[in-house]
C-alpha cells in the first residue's frame, strides 16, 4: 500500500533558459581567463581537507580543483578534460569556448536559430583547421632546437618566470633520448621519463640524469659512496631469508643443541655463494625489486659492491634497464656479465631539508637537527632510453609549479613528434585565423554568416584577453594585429616583453599544431553542444537503473494508488523481477 509521486511535476524544477546554462559556463571560464598568457594572474587553491595549499597558473590544475555545481559549469568543465590529456592549451581551450558561448548569446538574441549558429561555427572550425594545417610549418622531431622551441613557449606560462629555458632544454633532451623510430613512424612512451622532486636546494640544482635516481640510500653506510663507470646488475629476486611467519607453510625443524653452529655456517655459505655469484659477473652495483638483509648487505659492503634495494616498479628496475641497457633478472643463479647494465657513475648524495615548521616541532621534542635524506644517482649512461628529471626547490609550492611548466614542456615536445608541424604563437595564429574567416564568411548568403563572424570575433576575443593579460589595451591590440594581417604579416603577435607587435617565429613564441588544432576543436564542440541544449531536467537523485526495473511514473496507472491492484499486470511483473521495491527512490511501497 503507498502512494507514487512523479519527480518531474513541478515547472519550477526545469531550467528552461538557455541565457542561464550559457552563464554557468561563462562564470567558470571567467575563473580562469586571467591566467591565460605568460604574464597572466596567479591562483591560490586552498584544500581545506587536509589543509594545503597551491599557487599555480596551470590551467589543468585549476580545473582540476574546481568543483562545480552548475550543469553548464560541469560540462564546459569535462570537454576540457579532453585538452588535459594532451598537456598544454587547457586556458586557451577554455577562453575560446567563453568567447563563442557570449557571441552564441547575441546571435539568440537576434533571433539566430541555434542550427544556424551551430552550422557556422562547424563551417568556421573546420576552415580554421584547413587553413592551420596549410599555413604551418614543418618541424623536425629530430631537432633539439625544434623541440626546445615548443617546450620553452609551453613552460614560460606556468613558470614564476625564471627557469624555463632551463627547463625546456631537460625536456628537450629527455624526450630526444627515448623517441625512437618504429616502422618508419616515431614512437614515444613519457613514461620512460621519471620527474623526482625533492625539497632543498635552489632551483638552479635542477638537473638531467641520463640514467635514473632514487629517493632513499645505499643498504649498509660501509657501502662506498661513489663508483666509477659501475657494472649494474638488476635483480627482481630477493637477497633475504624469510622469517618463520611469513612463510606460507609452517614447518618444524627438530635440531639438536650442538648442531645449531652447523646451521648458521650452512646459511653463511649460502650468503657467500649468493655473493660470489654476484661477484663473478664483474658487477659493483646491484639494484633490487625485493629485500636484501643484513647479512648479505654486509659481505656484498666488504667486497665494494653497492647496494640499492626495495626500489619501487613505478620507478626503476625497468627504467633503469632502458637507460643502461641491462637486462632484468629474477635469479641469481642466471646472471650473466652480459647482463649487466652500464653507466657514467653511480652516487650516495646527502641532501639536507630545510622545513621550519618539521625543525620547529623537532627543537620541543628534542630531536637533534638538521635532518639529513639520502638520495642515489646513477648517471652518465650511454645512449639511454630513459631519463629522469631532478627538480629541486625549498618551497613545495614552487616545486609543484615547476613540475607542471616541466610536464608542460614536455607534453609540447610529444605533440611536435607525433605531429611535426608547428603554428605561430602569441595570438598570432587566432588573429590570423580571424582576418581569414572574415573573408570566408562572404560565401555564405544567409544567417550562418553571422555565426561565421562571430567565431572570427571570439577568436579575436582571445587575443582581447592575452593583450589585457600583458597589460595593453585590448582595443589597439586588436586594431594593429588586424592592419599587420591585412599587409600579409601572417606571424605577427603580442611580444610580451617588449610590449609590441613582433614576428612569433623571431620571437621564439612557437606552439605545436596539434595541441592548437585541438584546442579549437573542443572549444568549439563545447560551444555547439551548449548552445543546442534548450532545457536541463532535474533527475531523482539516487537513481540508479536495475536490471527490470522501471522508473516512477512510467506506468500508466493513476498517480496516486490506494492498492497494488491499481498497477497495470506489466508493471508489476517488473517489480516482482528487481532487486529492490523501491526503483529510484520513489515513495512507491507495495506488498506484492
Amino acid at each position: 500500500m503507498g502512494s507514487v509521486e512523479k519527480p518531474f511535476e513541478d515547472e519550477p524544477d526545469r531550467v528552461t533558459t538557455q541565457q542561464s546554462l550559457t552563464r554557468g559556463a561563462e562564470m567558470m571560464i571567467d575563473r580562469v581567463r586571467s591566467s591565460l598568457g605568460p604574464k597572466g594572474m596567479l591562483k591560490l587553491i586552498v584544500q581545506p581537507f587536509p589543509m594545503r595549499d597551491d599557487i599555480t597558473s596551470d590551467g589543468k590544475t585549476i580545473l582540476t580543483s574546481m568543483g562545480t555545481v552548475h550543469p553548464g559549469a560541469w560540462l564546459m568543465r569535462e570537454m576540457a578534460y579532453s585538452q588535459i590529456n594532451l598537456g598544454d592549451g587547457v586556458i586557451t581551450t577554455m577562453v575560446l569556448a567563453g568567447e563563442l558561448l557570449k557571441n552564441s548569446k547575441q546571435l539568440l538574441g537576434l533571433k539566430v536559430k541555434p542550427a544556424l549558429i551551430i552550422r557556422g561555427y562547424r563551417a568556421a572550425m573546420d576552415y580554421s583547421r584547413r587553413t592551420m594545417k596549410r599555413i604551418s610549418l614543418p618541424a623536425d622531431w629530430r631537432s633539439h632546437e625544434d623541440l626546445f622551441r615548443v617546450g620553452r613557449t609551453a613552460a614560460a606560462t606556468k613558470s614564476f618566470g625564471a627557469g624555463a629555458d632551463k627547463l625546456a632544454d631537460f625536456a628537450a633532451t629527455a624526450v630526444g633520448y627515448i623517441t625512437e623510430l618504429r616502422d618508419g613512424k616515431p614512437y614515444i612512451d613519457m613514461r620512460d621519463i621519471c620527474v623526482l622532486k625533492m625539497i632543498g636546494g635552489s632551483r638552479d640544482e635542477t638537473r638531467l640524469i641520463r640514467g635514473i635516481a632514487f629517493a632513499q640510500g645505499l643498504r649498509h653506510p660501509s657501502m662506498p659512496k661513489r663508483v666509477e663507470r659501475p657494472k649494474i646488475a638488476l635483480l627482481t629476486c630477493p637477497l633475504e631469508f624469510k622469517k618463520f611467519w611469513e612463510e606460507k607453510n609452517n614447518v618444524k625443524v627438530l635440531i639438536a643443541p650442538g648442531k645449531i653452529n652447523s646451521l648458521k655456517e650452512s646459511r653463511l655459505n649460502m650468503v657467500k655463494e649468493h655473493v660470489d655469484k654476484i661477484t663473478a659477473t664483474g658487477a659493483n652495483l646491484v639494484v633490487m625489486s625485493e629485500g636484501c638483509d643484513d647479512l648479505h648487505a654486509s659481505m656484498l659492503a666488504e667486497r665494494g659492491i653497492q647496494v640499492v634495494h626495495r626500489v619501487p616498479d613505478a620507478g626503476g628496475i625497468g627504467r633503469l634497464a632502458k637507460a643502461s641497457g641491462g637486462k632484468a633478472i629474477g635469479s641469481i643463479d642466471d646472471l650473466k656479465e652480459s647482463d649487466l647494465g652500464r653507466a657514467g657513475f653511480s652516487e650516495e648524495v646527502k641532501v639536507p631539508r630545510h622545513d621550519t615548521r618539521r625543525l620547529e616541532r623537532e627543537v620541543k621534542a628534542g630531536d637533534p637537527l638538521p635532518e639529513e635524506e639520502r638520495m642515489v644517482v646513477i648517471d652518465g649512461c650511454k645512449d639511454p632510453k630513459s631519463a629522469t628529471i631532478l627538480i629541486r626547490g625549498q618551497i613545495e609550492s614552487g616545486l609543484n609549479e615547476t613540475e607542471r611548466a616541466l610536464d608542460a614542456a614536455l607534453s609540447a615536445c610529444q605533440a611536435l613528434v607525433w605531429a611535426p608541424r608547428v603554428v605561430g604563437g602569441a595570438g598570432a595564429i587566432e588573429a590570423e585565423l580571424a582576418h581569414r574567416l572574415k573573408k570566408y564568411a562572404l560565401r555564405f548568403d544567409d544567417k550562418i554568416q553571422l555565426a561565421v563572424l562571430a567565431y572570427a570575433e571570439a577568436l579575436e576575443g582571445v587575443v582581447d584577453v592575452l593583450a589585457a593579460n600583458v597589460g595593453l589595451d585590448p582595443i589597439d591590440v586588436r586594431l594593429e594585429m588586424g592592419a599587420a594581417h591585412a599587409k600579409g604579416h601572417t606571424w605577427h603577435g603580442i611580444d610580451v616583453r617588449g610590449r609590441r607587435l613582433r614576428d612569433a617565429f623571431d620571437m621564439g613564441v612557437v606552439e605545436p599544431l596539434k595541441i592548437k588544432s585541438s584546442a579549437v576543436i573542443i572549444a568549439s564542440e563545447a560551444a555547439c553542444q551548449l548552445v543546442r541544449v534548450d532545457r536541463v531536467l532535474r533527475g531523482w537523485h539516487g537513481a540508479t537503473l536495475l536490471p527490470g526495473e522501471i522508473p516512477p511514473g512510467a506506468s500508466e496507472g493513476p498517480r496516486v494508488l490506494n492498492s497494488a491492484n491499481d498497477l497495470p499486470e506489466e508493471t508489476i511483473k517488473a517489480f516482482r523481477k528487481s532487486r529492490f521495491l523501491k526503483p529510484y527512490g520513489s515513495k512507491l511501497q507495495l506488498n506484492l
